[in-house]
């Protein structure tokens, strides 16, 4: 059985805090300038709201199904078949999303290093090899190489941390202005930071997926949502605001929104080249440890969804030995070669990256908002004894109506092409998800 360190680190492994932060900020530079960090300290909030009903529904219904199996409990099948339906999307361009930007990383680290131009496609083709041999041997020695790069990367940003705060601090240049909304530069949009903030936290419910193998569940889930969440919020605002003073907080609209690899030139800046290099192989490992994260956690709930006989009986194959869900695992694999090599090939992998990231968030939101529901009607009809009205009533509504604003405002306004194209492929898989749940109505019900 796994231990609350390994549901903590799948979490945070998903949310891939250096990469988050060393890609994300860049795009939020020039909507808020030096306000970054006060976007991160808001997007916390608003992201521990949607963390306080996933904790509470993985209490009471410890599942490797997730959120599938809170809306399928706490509302009924049909919901939980189309929140399924979402999830089954949302893990499947979560692998390629990770693994083409990562990809693109190598083959520039390798070109800066040795001269040699190997194409991203082979270190794309290789790392899902490596992902797939992880994952199909067992999910505790996939947690631990997780585990042991999370450590290298968050470590590695933290030396930096330190470096900026004494070399800046020395000088008297900390400062609280990055809290504040004054900086925020003109025509700038404090609400599109804050939203980016709030997307860089998805990923902290892959605890959940671990319910049915993890010692103490009821307990431990729980703690792990949390605390996943208090780890990679902390990390998040401390980096935000050492970035932020260590790149300098007057450039921060200017320079840095227009610098491809801020953290490289912050690194070169206070440390030298060596570390600087370093740190651009933190934020490519990064990726690499969300990528087997989200095949791990993701599996699983493929692998409900098809035990449940909602989706083809190889899909809850599991492996004799290993009793890793191995059919699941293939799949996603295999998606992750169809899909993100042909995207880097016409898009390039940067536009490719994004895409297949504004698509995830897209197709997760709504899942959030369905859980939000669930957890406020399962604790009033199926735990009334427990009902609390902060917790399971005001919590849930709250945090219903930020994401909805979320979504809505990600979904009217995505971006230019191709990401414009992203509300549609959203709204097509709404649509053959509802239809299947007309054509397999007699199945859920009976499944009920």
């Amino acid at each position: 059985m796994l231990g609350l360190r390994h549901a903590v680190v799948i979490s945070v492994a998903v949310m891939s805090p250096a990469a988050s932060i060393f890609f994300n900020t860049i795009p939020q530079a020039g909507l808020v300038g030096a306000a970054i960090p006060l976007c991160y300290v808001i997007g916390f909030v608003v992201a521990l709201l949607v963390a306080n009903q996933y904790s509470e529904l993985s209490r009471e219904l410890p599942s490797s199904g997730s959120a599938y199996t809170y809306v399928r409990t706490g509302l009924n099948a049909h919901w939980g078949f189309l929140t399924g339906w979402l999830g089954l999307a949302a893990v499947a361009v979560g692998a390629p999303y990770s693994f083409v930007l990562m990809s693109a990383n190598i083959q520039v680290l390798v070109l800066r290093w040795s001269g040699l131009n190997v194409s991203w496609i082979i270190w794309f083709v290789l790392a899902v090899g490596i992902v797939f041999a992880l994952c199909y041997t067992g999910i505790r020695q996939s947690l631990q190489v997780d585990m042991t790069l999370l450590v290298f990367e968050m470590g590695i940003c933290l030396i930096l941390a330190a470096l900026i705060f004494f070399h800046v601090g020395s000088q008297g240049g900390l400062s609280l202005a990055p809290f504040s909304v004054n900086q925020v530069p003109k025509g700038g949009d404090l609400t599109v930071g804050i939203i980016l903030a709030v997307l860089s936290f998805i990923g902290f419910e892959t605890a959940a997926t671990l319910g049915e193998e993890t010692a103490n569940p009821h307990r431990n889930i729980p703690r792990a949502v949390f605390g996943s969440m208090l780890v990679v919020g902390i990390f998040y605002i401390l980096i935000a605001y050492t970035a932020t003073i260590g790149y300098g907080i007057q450039n921060m609209a200017s320079g840095y929104a227009n610098d491809p690899a801020p953290f490289d030139t912050i690194g070169r800046h206070f440390s030298g080249s060596l570390f600087a290099s370093i740190i651009d192989l933190a934020g490519t490992l990064s990726f690499f440890s969300a990528a087997l994260a989200i095949i791990n956690g993701g599996a699983r709930i493929i692998y409900t969804v098809g035990r449940d006989g909602l989706l083809p009986r190889w899909t809850a194959l599991a492996h004799r030995t290993h009793h890793t869900p191995i059919g699941a695992i293939t799949l996603l694999c295999l998606f992750a070669l169809i899909c993100g090599i042909p995207l880097g090939l016409f898009l390039t992998p940067i536009t490719a990256f994004s895409f297949l990231g504004t698509l995830d968030a897209l197709l997760i939101l709504p899942i959030y908002i369905l859980v939000n529901i669930a957890c406020l009607r399962f604790f009033r009809q199926q735990r009334r004894s427990q009902f609390s009205l902060l917790r399971h009533g005001l919590m849930p509504i709250v945090s219903t109506i930020l994401m909805a604003a979320i979504f809505v405002a990600a979904f009217i306004a995505p971006g230019p092409a191709p990401l414009s194209f992203v509300p549609i492929v959203v709204g097509v898989w709404l649509l053959i998800g509802a239809a299947l749940i007309i054509f397999m109505r007699k199945q859920l019900v009976q499944g009920e």
